[in-house]
């Protein structure tokens, strides 16, 4: 137990550790959100929400989706908790062994998959935007950009798993900076490259851009890896026990994210038998709302991980239950106000992000209803972030899978439900139909969750009357919210400059008046937990 202890700090060094990946996880993900916006706009100045768009965004989606699969989940399920618990109890040369053999499985599963995918990528794109087909050549460019960017899927999944390993010798710098350097790459593709080579299709060198984006988040990690003693020199030796052990893990995990991921493909699906463009607004609409989860609720998670494995490593099940309850009362505070900024503000938003160059009042208008409906969700999918490393740490990928089935059957079946609902009355886009599926599977999710989380870990130990703090200053955000929501409005139709500086302005705006408001409704107990807040963000 000594061994095991000297690596885990008392819980305040463990908070003082939490809060200081964080808030550099935080800051990294910032410029890199930042970054990715500055690509979406980019994208919807160029490409709009046209056929290059609609075909781009396909292409994209499903080698994407295979890098969450074959890369995030064996990474965050599995790989972090088994790794952690061979570093701490067996040393950094055992551990440099198990990640050589992820290392060498991961590549060969995904070369195999590259090239698989790039020979059938006709049947991927009859599969999952049938309504492509009838549109002349959106489904050949679909196919041409898919097989271009399927690679992309070989760098970036391993680069995913050295994510984790640096992760679990909290190591979070370099992880941090992959993302950046990829947007840079994309950007540079989109308009540099696109301006030399094909410059009447610039998807083509955008998709160049990506590509190369994802060899630049695996480069930049080599190093650091080196210097933990990892190397990646090819081990087929998969007869290990702690291998054997993060695939038992990572199997359950992988069908519980495809689950996730099949709702998304359904999404597009679905998407591309409505209006043209529905495609890409459905995507721009969903990348806003990433933005505050990716500072925030990814940062958060990615930090939680490593010590919530080290408290269920020595059995400290108390700590972790109040690890997760001060986490989840956080980001909730953080999430709740920006989650109604970007519900109420979805059209002031969206015109002064993307509205010009391709990007027409039809597109700004399905991309608005597309932010909207997903905002609903996006308390729950922050918390569902924060709430499912537990089970991974206790090395519980079972309940989180069997959940995630229900919801993607949920999914579905809401899917179906809100989009003719909306096609026959006229609410809404349809396209927000898809979006406000997807925000209640997330609510049903993190509720499920919470519910199986009894008994496994230590209460909470927040107050209630910080969560009724809590939601009376998001009453009162809303409130504020609708009365200038007019004034942002009017500014935005003025100019580009004129908008950006009200969203701005206005945003910080509604989170003083948030914060402020939970200070006063919260009493002492609401007070002492802001004191601790500022005092870690110092």
């Amino acid at each position: 137990m000594n061994k095991i202890s000297r690596h885990l700090g008392t819980p305040e060094e463990e908070g003082r550790s939490v809060a200081k990946a964080a808030g550099l996880l935080g800051v990294l993900t910032f410029a890199s959100r930042i970054l990715g916006l500055a690509r979406d706009i980019g994208q919807a100045a160029i490409l709009g929400t046209g056929m290059a768009a609609d075909a781009f965004t396909i292409a994209f989606i499903i080698p994407n989706i295979l890098r969450r699969l074959f890369g995030e989940a064996t990474v965050a399920s599995a790989l972090v908790p088994t790794y952690t618990e061979t570093l701490m109890k067996d040393g950094k040369a055992e551990a440099a062994k198990l990640a050589r053999k992820i290392l060498t499985f991961v590549g060969v599963i995904l070369l195999v998959v590259v090239l698989l995918g790039m020979l059938i990528a006709p049947i991927l794109v009859d599969m999952f935007a049938a309504g492509f087909r009838s549109d002349p050549g959106k489904t050949q460019l679909t196919i041409q950009l898919l097989r271009i960017l399927f690679p992309y899927i070989l760098f970036v999944g391993i680069a995913s798993v050295c994510m984790g390993i640096l992760n679990s010798h909290r190591h979070f710098l370099a992880p941090a900076l992959a993302p950046i350097l990829f947007n840079v790459s994309a950007l540079f593709g989109l308009f540099v490259l696109a301006g030399l080579w094909k410059a009447n299709m610039p998807v083509w060198a955008y998709s160049v851009g990506v590509v190369t984006g994802g060899v630049l988040q695996l480069l930049i990690q080599i190093p650091f890896m080196k210097s933990r003693g990892i190397s990646f020199r090819p081990d087929f030796y998969w007869n290990d026990p702690r291998f054997k052990r993060v695939l038992k893990l990572a199997v359950p995990a992988l069908i519980g994210l495809l689950a996730a991921e099949v709702n998304i493909l359904v999404d597009q699906l679905i998407a591309s038998m409505l209006s043209p463009g529905s495609v890409a607004a459905l995507s721009y609409g969903l990348r806003v709302t990433q933005v505050p989860q990716g500072i925030f609720a990814v940062a958060l998670a990615t930090a939680l991980l490593p010590t919530l494995s080290r408290q269920t490593a020595l059995g400290k099940l108390d700590e972790a239950g109040k690890t997760l309850g001060f986490s989840t009362l956080v980001i909730t505070g953080i999430m709740l106000p920006a989650a109604l900024y970007l519900i109420v503000m979805a059209e002031p938003i969206i015109k002064v992000m993307f509205f010009r160059g391709e990007f027409t009042n039809s597109s700004l208008q399905l991309t608005s209803a597309a932010l909207r409906y997903y905002s609903i969700g996006m308390v729950f999918y922050a918390a569902v972030k924060i709430t499912a490393p537990v089970f991974y740490a206790l090395k519980d990928t079972k309940t989180p899978v069997k959940i995630a089935m229900g919801c993607m059957g949920l999914n579905i079946v809401l899917n179906a439900a809100f989009t003719y609902t909306f096609l026959r009355t006229g609410i809404a886009e349809p396209i927000a139909g898809l979006a406000l599926a997807s925000s209640i599977a997330s609510v049903v999710n993190f509720a499920l969750l919470k519910h199986k989380l009894k008994g496994k870990v230590g209460k909470a130990g927040v107050p209630a009357k910080s969560w009724t703090a809590l939601f009376l200053s998001g009453a009162g955000t809303l409130l504020i919210l609708i009365l200038i929501k007019p004034i942002v409005w009017e500014l935005c139709s003025q100019s580009t400059i004129a908008g950006a500086i009200s969203i701005l302005l206005s945003a910080i705006l509604i989170m003083i008046i948030s914060v402020g408001l939970f200070f006063l409704s919260g009493g002492e107990q609401v007070r002492e937990i802001l004191r601790k807040v500022i005092k870690r963000g110092r």
